[in-house]
């Protein structure tokens, strides 16, 4: 018993990392334009690195890591549609801009998209539709996130998701920081 008090303080200090990484990311992620593949590829080495100091083996390290990318990914979604769901204003968007981009061995079309009120809207969009064709967006005035249609629901399952991982996280972390050495 005294020897797995005395690995209590590792467990924490494991996981208060991770959530200030996975917090930094989810931060670092917001909007349509977010650096996902730098992001997510420091999650994943923080993920795969907490556990040093413990007898964690591939699979453990593997379950750490895919449950910080995924409470990353699952954070930033549901912090851009909470945004958007309490502050996020409807607003007509125009077609600025319409191009093809290949993607594999399709085509598709990709538009940019300018406010009424003169804003242009990060990142490009996938729908097909002409130049000048308009459509109604919900934007957040104070920040990068946007999407189009009208204000989303309360992120309920995606919170709920998020909550369900961070959980998942924890008790991991704990499990392989408590867990007796072999031998």
């Amino acid at each position: 018993m005294a020897d797995r008090i005395r690995r209590l303080p590792g467990a924490v200090l494991r996981n208060c990392l991770l959530l200030a990484v996975q917090f930094g990311a989810i931060w670092l992620l917001r909007g349509p334009e977010g650096l996902w593949v730098p992001v997510l590829l420091a999650v994943f080495v923080a993920g795969a690195a907490v556990p040093h100091g413990t007898d964690a083996e591939f699979v453990a390290r593997t379950a750490v890591v895919l449950t910080a990318v995924g409470v990353a990914v699952l954070g930033g979604i549901t912090w851009d549609r909470h945004v958007l769901h309490d502050r996020g204003r409807e607003e007509v968007a125009v077609v600025a801009q319409r191009t093809m981009a290949e993607g594999g061995s399709a085509t598709s079309p990709s538009l940019r998209l300018r406010t009424e009120a003169g804003r242009d809207l990060p990142g490009p969009v996938t729908m097909d539709l002409a130049v000048g064709a308009r459509l109604t967006v919900t934007v957040d005035p104070g920040g990068p996130a946007w999407s189009p249609g009208g204000r989303p629901d309360r992120p309920l399952w995606q919170a709920a998701g998020t909550g369900a991982l961070l959980l998942i996280q924890a008790a991991l972390l704990l499990r392989i920081s408590l867990r007796r050495s072999p031998g």
